[in-house]
């Protein structure tokens, strides 16, 4: 099956005013660090309504864009919706290093978190704003370097996994942050492409391994997933620039993590990221 990006924010399926109502609730909640037991109104029947959603959100959210996650759309749901991928966007204050010390995971209380081993794509140059498509070729001369990484998921809404990818993208992408750990040497050229498909990552929760994978999880590999955001964040009005971040998508899968709980997260032969899911604050 030939799946293609999802159609332009041009035609929602919901009114404007409820557009507008999810997003001032989904921005109100984040703020305010408040869990939502619902989803605020009705439930985006497709792609371009959540887009919309998000894009309000973005707009009114009081940080930079400093790049976007990609997520996997369930298999099953791809022909409905058009696509395999998703994208979100990751903010400028929720970007950060790992170190080598312990880390923190922000949960919202009544809300969702997850962590996820992925890689992290620095972006080489500007992308043009009125190209809409890449070939994963084309979206390989963007890499400037491959990162292990790890993606904070999540949000205020608790149910968001349950309710799925519609949801997700309208929840701001299902994004907290993004931690960037080592860069992975690789062909130059690729930047880190070919070290990284060499690498095993696993995740584990208080101790107890939950998942383990790689880039063989990526359909298409890394460049396929740079490709769908460079798309993508154009068609939003976002075209990505030199040095914002590319969050891959999953390797081992969308582990939940509660206030509390620790995380570590390896990749073959590199440091490991560790660190404790924190109750998250308000936003000013």
């Amino acid at each position: 099956m030939t799946v293609t990006h999802p159609i332009g924010l041009s035609a929602p399926t919901l009114a404007d005013p409820v557009i507008a109502e999810a997003a001032t609730r989904f921005v109100a909640a984040r703020r305010s660090a408040a869990g939502l037991a619902d989803f605020p109104g009705p439930l985006p029947a497709d792609l371009a309504t959540a887009y919309a959603i998000q894009a309000t959100a973005t707009a009114a959210w009081p940080d930079e864009v400093a790049g976007w996650k990609v997520a996997r759309v369930p298999p099953a749901l791809e022909e409905t919706l058009g696509t395999m991928r998703y994208i979100g966007p990751i903010f400028a204050r929720t970007v950060s290093a790992a170190d080598g010390g312990p880390l923190s995971f922000p949960v919202i209380p009544g809300g969702f978190g997850a962590v996820e081993a992925e890689f992290a794509v620095r972006i080489a140059a500007d992308a043009p704003a009125d190209k809409l498509d890449y070939s994963p070729a084309e979206a390989a001369a963007f890499i400037a370097a491959v990162h292990a990484a790890i993606e904070v998921a999540g949000g205020p809404l608790a149910p968001v996994n349950t309710l799925g990818p519609t949801a997700s993208t309208s929840v701001f992408g299902n994004n907290t942050g993004l931690i960037v750990g080592e860069e992975i040497v690789g062909n130059t050229e690729g930047g880190g492409v070919e070290g990284a498909d060499a690498l095993r990552a696993e995740v584990l929760i208080d101790g107890q391994s939950v998942g383990v994978g790689s880039a063989a999880k990526l359909p298409g590999g890394i460049a396929a997933a740079v490709a769908v955001a460079l798309g993508m964040a154009a068609r939003l009005g976002r075209p990505l620039k030199a040095g914002q971040w590319v969050s891959t998508g999953a390797l081992t899968g969308v582990h939940s993590i509660a206030i509390g709980q620790q995380a570590r997260v390896t990749f073959t032969g590199l440091a490991p990221m560790s660190g404790t899911a924190v109750a998250a604050g308000a936003t000013a």
